[in-house]
């Protein structure tokens, strides 16, 4: 079970951050509607207060303001150095492309996961009128042959009795 209260969405925007008088940039890991994770080298300790001005993907500017919840800094390129926060205040821009941007892509991901579970249950049923119908042939369509050299069952397709059939283990003619 998930600890957040806030479902994230993956989002690469630029992002200006300051605190006490230092500023510095970075880019967006993700957002959720109260909090986002900044991908930078200069994280500020937990707890630090700080201004965000986002850049948003039509070219706007949202400011925000946060709290520093937790800073990730390591010498490993492999991890995401950077910063996550709790977002304190919002401004309309950044309410605006939250309901634009992210819950449209949210419902798009619903439709391809419905449409992609359609495309299961329709290749399941495709599968199980293939292993009805493969089922329904072994019945109908197959008979067994005993070689009258070696007295091998041979499996033999009904529509090809008609042809020169032989013994699978020692060739003599079936019939």
């Amino acid at each position: 079970m998930s600890k957040r209260r806030y479902k994230r969405y993956t989002k690469r925007l630029e992002v200006e951050f300051s605190a006490a008088g230092m500023s510095f940039k970075g880019i967006s890991s993700n957002i959720s509607e109260r909090g986002l994770f900044i991908r930078t080298q200069h994280g500020f300790v937990p707890g630090t207060k700080i201004t965000i001005k986002l850049i948003l993907p039509d070219g706007s500017v949202s400011t925000l303001k946060g709290i520093v919840r937790r800073t990730v800094k390591t010498i490993h390129t492999f991890i995401k150095n950077g910063m996550g926060v709790e977002i304190l205040e919002t401004d309309p821009a950044f309410e605006n492309f939250l309901r634009q941007e992210l819950l449209e892509y949210n419902d798009r991901l619903s439709d391809k996961s419905n449409t992609t579970k359609q495309h299961e249950r329709t290749r399941k049923d495709q599968e199980e009128n293939m292993r009805t119908d493969k089922t329904a042939a072994s019945v109908n369509e197959f008979t067994t042959i005993r070689c009258p050299a070696c007295s091998v069952k041979n499996k033999v397709l009904v529509s090809l009795l008609s042809k020169k059939l032989k013994c699978g283990k020692c060739g003599t003619y079936l019939t």
